[in-house]
């Protein structure tokens, strides 16, 4: 969660076998760059080519995040010029939340899985709550009660805070 320019970020990834894949692709141009850089005597011009191509990567792979907008809106985030950006909050049916996982179930749309750290997810989950405009269900799904963060979770309860 990062607050920026009075808006609150939630950071998520994509669905594990995306993630890796997209990862092994934004790490194999500074591999290369650095073999490239080992084999000759002087810095070759394709080695920062290759090194911008893995920064410019980096930035695409990170910018994934969802916003809770005032007007009702959940904006989802990310590069995918195939799916829709913003989802009305009134349409969201159920979340399901295990304990890497967040899964928004919405009205005629497939339900569609987002990894989430232990406390993104829960500020997340938090300030998706309490907005007027849901009127949908959190449903917890884990096997591990002793191990994860629903323990934590339950032992945390507080009152919102507006950021």
């Amino acid at each position: 969660m990062i607050k920026l320019f009075g808006k609150v970020r939630y950071h998520w990834q994509p669905e594990l076998s995306w993630s890796i894949i997209y990862w092994s692709i934004t790490f194999a141009p500074i591999f290369i760059a650095l073999s490239l850089l080992y084999e000759r005597t002087q810095i070759p011009s394709q080695f920062f080519i290759l090194t911008i191509l893995f920064v410019i990567l980096v930035g695409i792979g990170l910018h994934r995040y969802f916003v809770i907008e005032e007007d009702g809106k959940l904006r989802i985030v990310s590069l995918n010029l195939f799916r829709r950006s913003r989802v009305a909050i009134a349409q969201i049916q159920k979340v399901q939340v295990t304990k890497s996982t967040v899964t928004l179930i919405i009205k005629n749309q497939r339900p569609r899985i987002f990894y989430m750290r232990k406390w993104p997810k829960k500020y997340f989950l938090d300030a998706l709550a309490v907005h007027p405009d849901f009127k949908g269900e959190v449903e917890l799904l884990d096997n591990f009660i002793n191990m994860d963060y629903f323990e934590a979770y339950q032992a945390d309860k507080k009152a919102p805070t507006k950021l």
